[in-house]
C-alpha cells in the first residue's frame, strides 16, 4: 500500500511521524538533511538540503536542494497574495540561476502535462504567459531594441506521451540539441498526500523531476543525468489519491491518523487508482499559474515587475 505524493516536504513528514513513535525527539531528522523554516503572515517558506545518501534513501528523494512555499489559506485568495507569492519565487529562483556564473544564460521553461485535463494543464499554461525573447536575441538588429532587462528565454509544452507517442524527455533532448539553454526550468503538476496542500504548495528543486511519478505513472526522468544540463523543478499539487482524501476525513472525524491494519483495508477498498482534485480547480490553477509565471519572468527578466511582465504580454 502506498499514498503517492511528490512532496520533499512531505516525504521528511513520514520520517518524523515514524520516529515519533519511537525516539523521545520526535522530529529528528536523518543525518544530512538540513531544514529551515521562514513564517510569513499568510505563507511559509521551507528549505530543505539533502546532503548525503543515507537521507535520500531515507527521504526516497535525491540530493539537492529543495524549497518550499506553502499557504496559510485555502487558495491564492487575493491579488496582493498573488504578487508576494511571485516575488518570494522569483526570490528563490534567482538563488538558482545566480548559481549558473553567467551574465546572460539561455533558460528554457517547460510545461509539462496535458493541456486538456484541468488538473494537469499547469505547466502549459505557464509556458503560456512566458516572456520569450530567444528568438529576438538571436536576431541582431533586433536585440539592438530590445528592453536592456531581458534575459534570453524560451518556452516549449512538449505535451504528454499519450498523445505524441513520444517520451517527453526525448523531445527535450532534441529540443536541447537545438536550442542550446544552460538551464531547463520544468514546470509540472504534482500529486501530495495531504488534501490540504492541493492547490495551495509550490514546490522548487534542483534535482530535476519524474514526470508522472505522483500518480504510479513514471516516465523519463528529467534532470542533469539525462539532458546534460541543470534542470529546476517547479510543482504545484492539483490531485490526491482517494486513499489519500479517506485517510484525512478518518483523521479529522476520529483525531488520529489510520493504523497500519486500517490502511490496508482502505487500500484494498479504494486501491489508488482514483484521481481527485477540487471542484474549484479551474480558478486555482488560473490563479497559481499567475503566480509562477509572473515570478518566473521578474526572475529571468532581471529588474521586471508585474507590471512590466503583464504590458509584454497584452
Amino acid at each position: 500500500m502506498q499514498i503517492y505524493s511528490d512532496l520533499v516536504l512531505e516525504a521528511k513528514e513520514l520520517i518524523d511521524e515514524k520516529r515519533a513513535s519511537q525516539m523521545e525527539a520526535a522530529h529528528q531528522l536523518p543525518e544530512g538533511v538540513i531544514a529551515d523554516t521562514e513564517e510569513q503572515d499568510e505563507y511559509r517558506v521551507t528549505r530543505i538540503r539533502i546532503e548525503s545518501d543515507e537521507a535520500a534513501e531515507q527521504l526516497g528523494k535525491s540530493q539537492g536542494n529543495y524549497i518550499t512555499i506553502e499557504l496559510k489559506t485555502e487558495e491564492i485568495s487575493s491579488l496582493a497574495l498573488q504578487q508576494q507569492i511571485a516575488h518570494t519565487l522569483s526570490a528563490e529562483m534567482n538563488l538558482f540561476t545566480g548559481a549558473l556564473n553567467k551574465e546572460d544564460p539561455c533558460i528554457m521553461v517547460v510545461g509539462l502535462g496535458n493541456r486538456s485535463v484541468t488538473p494537469d494543464s499547469l505547466g502549459p499554461r505557464v509556458v503560456d504567459r512566458m516572456v520569450v525573447t530567444k528568438h529576438l536575441k538571436s536576431n541582431e538588429q533586433l536585440r539592438k531594441h530590445l528592453d536592456t532587462r531581458m534575459g534570453t528565454v524560451c518556452a516549449v509544452a512538449p505535451g504528454v506521451m499519450g498523445i505524441t507517442g513520444i517520451e517527453t524527455g526525448a523531445i527535450l533532448q532534441g529540443l536541447i540539441d537545438v536550442a542550446h539553454p544552460d538551464l531547463v526550468i520544468a514546470v509540472d503538476a504534482l500529486a501530495s498526500r495531504k488534501t490540504s496542500r492541493v492547490n495551495t504548495t509550490i514546490q522548487i528543486s534542483d534535482t530535476g523531476i519524474v514526470p508522472g511519478s505522483g500518480v504510479g505513472n513514471r516516465r523519463m526522468e528529467l534532470s542533469q543525468n539525462t539532458l546534460g544540463i541543470p534542470v529546476i523543478a517547479i510543482g504545484v499539487p492539483t490531485v490526491v489519491d482517494a486513499l489519500t482524501m479517506t485517510c484525512d476525513l478518518l483523521e479529522k472525524a476520529t483525531g488520529k491518523a489510520p493504523d497500519d491494519t486500517m490502511l490496508e483495508r482502505l487500500s484494498d477498498t479504494y486501491g489508488s487508482e482514483m484521481i481527485v482534485t477540487p471542484k474549484n480547480i479551474d480558478v486555482a490553477i488560473e490563479r497559481m499559474c499567475i503566480a509562477i509565471s509572473n515570478g518566473l519572468n521578474m526572475a529571468l527578466h532581471k529588474g521586471f515587475d508585474t507590471m512590466d511582465v503583464h504590458e509584454y504580454l497584452m
